[in-house]
């Protein structure tokens, strides 16, 4: 993707290089967050809940707002596996991956519900999952697997799991009695009563969903939720780093992804959710003491790093999205007296990649992926100096999730968290793979693969202490650490307790005991101690299980994660480069690319971005970095041009009666039969029920079909003149054309008559559609096309 920048006039560009010079510099700004109002800020859970929640009072008005961007969000595929499971921390999830099925999906709003402090259900029904919350009284189902909600009788309270495949009547049956009432009649996201869902990965009626919700196939998991939470986003950027975020894929080599199943997560899928990201960094030599991350034994100054005698520099390479490959370039003045190492670890194990070479190219692959921080050390001595080093990182992101950008008016914000480092642990527990992590243990036993619905690691022995340590070591004073996990905690008697210790286990501080042993054994706990000793700079974590019975499935743990917060080497403030790039929609579907550079001379920061065009953008990078690091950036509009316009606003669309249901209609060309299509007794195309948004397969048996080279009429007869608000066609032909790229070339022309002799023209169906025009309660399907 190439970045387009333009220079503004020439007096506001002075005025901006005045506003530079004045400004103090920064080695590093920490906690970076790059949000718009087109789409949520996942930089943690309560930012989520908050950008998707804050504008509304009513909770059920939360509720759908967070279904919605769910629904946005991730797609119906093979799930993320992640340390063994599927992955449910919303954050990480909706950040990286984006790949979920019903029951991660289920867990992931079981977290962010209860993250507002909401009491939640999880279920399994008949080959399916599903979560309810509570709110007003009652238990309301949110099906972000199919993408669909239902309603009561009244067409307004969300209904229960319960109340789905129950039998029921009212006036939108007729009165009629029929078993799964609610699910042939109620949906908020189907095409019709007894059509089919909108949202779903594919073909899906509402006749499926009867038996879905089938009263005898309904499971209520009261012991398990299926959830995780704890994972934040960090973007931290240095002097000469830059962060290019890419909505789409930009390769399909190992190098490119996180291996779901041994294969790129996206082939199962083709939904375009996978993108990626490359961060660029060439350290200043000159200035170690406030890039790296650590060093002793050197000396620095213009002409690179050299030890006195031997020593050590390390670099810390960040992902903010998940790394999945990391290249490192170094040149040294002599090809004796030089080793590269990287840990995963935070320092507590190394790994040798290189050794006495004047030039280092490196490509890693394997022991990289799927980290978020790693350390590269290079150790030097004799004569061998460090001349220069770079760092390329790729990372995988989830493209539908990224900051975004609307047609018209948008608002962008760019600020910033504490000012400090982060070292974070999150350890994955099963078949031992959290033992680089652990520095003590005793009594604990891990199990070899994650069991699901009860914890991984448990005490070997009942009645007897159980324990792991974790040590963390910072390169500068803590100034906050964070610490718990995902526990499970059933037997008598039992508990689990946080512990940490800033003197090397001399003495231990209690945070936390979780004594409960009442359903569900599915607990989500974290600690925060932002009291600590000045001059801490290793803390120890200590998980202590004690259990009247020995086994997972007596007292044990699923999931751990610590951060710990440190000072940074230099926090004075220097400006920050955002630029996005996106290609606007034209009249003829055809893409005109354009960019907007800014420059962020104090945070919080707020701006506005106008796009033009037919339609909303489609979405192409988005850069950060600090001034100096790329070059030639050219501040504003790429053609200098500000479009203008006002912010785009969504619209709700409420449907009237069906007049056409149930009244007569004539074919001037017989239906085909092929493919289960047919019309023979003249009664499909106006039984009430809409044709689903896939076409191919058994989409044909629904309705009527025509050749190519076939133009029939439709005379349809409403049996008396009536006032109409909109006529409309459910139509579909072969798969691969899209009505959203107007790629549909079909002409509908709707004529009336009051007396079946003299025909009105009321123009033609609009089968060329945007985006935007989509009403935002009609779900689109996982594929995103119509």
């Amino acid at each position: 993707m190439k970045f387009i920048s333009t220079l503004h006039a020439l007096s506001g560009w002075l005025f901006l290089v005045s506003m530079l010079l004045s400004l103090p510099l920064r080695a590093e700004v920490a906690n970076l967050k790059i949000v718009t109002d087109a789409s949520p800020d996942y930089t943690d859970v309560d930012s989520l809940i908050h950008s998707t929640t804050g504008k509304f009072e009513n909770t059920e008005k939360k509720l759908w707002s967070l279904f919605y961007w769910n629904h946005v969000g991730r797609r119906q595929t093979a799930p993320m596996i992640v340390h063994g499971t599927a992955l449910t921390d919303p954050i990480r999830q909706f950040n990286d991956y984006g790949f979920t099925m019903c029951s991660t999906i289920s867990g992931l709003n079981c977290s962010i519900w209860d993250a507002m402090g909401l009491p939640v259900k999880y279920w399994d029904v008949t080959n399916h999952t599903v979560a309810e919350v509570f709110y007003d009284g009652r238990w309301h189902m949110y099906d972000n697997s199919l993408s669909t909600l239902y309603t009561l009788c009244d067409g307004k309270t969300i209904a229960g799991v319960e109340d789905i495949g129950k039998e029921g009547a009212c006036a939108a049956s007729g009165g009629k009695v029929e078993k799964g009432h609610v699910a042939l009649y109620h949906s908020l996201n189907a095409t019709s009563p007894r059509g089919f869902l909108t949202g779903s990965d594919t073909i899906r009626t509402l006749e499926d969903e009867v038996r879905v919700f089938n009263p005898n196939g309904l499971k209520y998991r009261p012991y398990y939720n299926d959830w995780d939470r704890g994972h934040r986003y960090i973007l931290n950027l240095r002097d000469g780093e830059s962060y290019t975020r890419f909505y789409k894929s930009t390769g399909k080599t190992p190098d490119y992804f996180v291996a779901n199943h041994g294969k790129d997560p996206e082939q199962t899928s083709n939904f375009g959710i996978r993108g990626n990201g490359v961060r660029n960094w060439t350290p200043n030599l000159a200035a170690l003491d406030k890039n790296a991350h650590s060093f002793s034994g050197v000396r620095f100054d213009a002409n690179g790093v050299t030890p006195n005698g031997k020593g050590e520099v390390i670099f810390k390479v960040e992902g903010a999205n998940v790394i999945t490959n990391l290249k490192i370039n170094a040149a040294f003045s002599h090809a004796e007296g030089n080793t590269l190492s990287i840990s995963t670890t935070n320092g507590l194990q190394w790994r040798e990649i290189a050794k006495n070479q004047a030039q280092t190219n490196l490509n890693l692959l394997e022991g990289v992926q799927g980290s978020y921080e790693i350390l590269v050390k290079i150790s030097l001595a004799g004569q061998s100096a460090l001349k220069s080093v770079s760092f390329e990182t790729l990372t995988m992101l989830n493209a539908k999730t990224q900051p975004r950008l609307n047609i018209g008016k948008n608002t962008i914000y760019v600020g910033a968290g504490e000012q400090t480092g982060s070292t974070v642990f999150w350890p994955e527990l099963q078949n031992d793979q959290a033992k680089p992590f652990i520095v003590e243990q005793k009594n604990v036993v891990s199990a070899k693969e994650n069991p699901g619905y009860m914890g991984t690691l448990y005490a070997e022995k009942a009645n007897e202490e159980a324990f792991v340590v974790f040590k963390m070591d910072a390169p500068r004073d803590f100034t906050k650490l964070t610490y718990g996990g995902r526990l499970y905690n059933r037997a008598p008697k039992s508990h689990i307790d946080f512990l940490h210790s800033f003197d090397g286990g001399k003495t231990w501080q209690q945070t936390y005991s979780l004594t409960d042993t009442k359903q569900p054994w599915d607990v989500i706990h974290y600690e925060t101690v932002d009291k600590v000793p000045p001059g801490t700079r290793s803390v120890l974590f200590k998980y202590r299980l004690n259990s009247s019975e020995a086994g997972r499935n007596a007292c044990s743990i699923y999931a751990l994660r610590m951060e710990g917060n440190y000072k940074l080497a230099d926090a004075t403030f220097k400006p920050i480069e955002v630029t996005f790039n996106w290609s606007e929609q034209q009249e003829d579907y055809s893409l005109v690319e354009r960019s907007h550079a800014q420059l962020v001379t104090r945070l919080p920061f707020k701006y506005n971005i106008n796009v033009g065009g037919a339609d909303h953008p489609v979405m192409g990078a988005l850069r950060v970095s600090l001034p100096g690091t790329v070059a030639n950036v050219k501040q504003g509009y790429s053609e200098g041009k500000d479009t203008g316009g006002e912010k785009w606003l969504a619209r709700w669309a409420t449907y009237g009666n069906n007049l056409a249901q149930g009244k007569t209609y004539k074919l001037s060309v017989p239906s085909e039969t092929t493919w289960e299509a047919g019309d023979p007794d003249g009664q499909k195309l106006t039984d009430g029920v809409v044709g689903p948004t896939y076409s191919g397969g058994t989409s044909y048996r629904t309705g009527a079909l025509w050749k190519s080279n076939q133009s029939p009429t439709i005379t349809l007869d409403l049996g008396a003149p009536q006032p109409c608000a909109s006529f409309g066609l459910n139509i579909h032909g072969y798969e691969g054309r899209d009505a959203l790229r107007g790629e549909v070339k079909d002409t509908i022309e709707v004529f009336t008559s009051t007396d079946g002799n003299n025909y009105v023209s009321r123009g033609f169906l609009q089968t060329a559609l945007r985006r935007k025009d989509i009403p935002i309660n009609f779900l689109l399907p996982d594929n995103e096309e119509l």
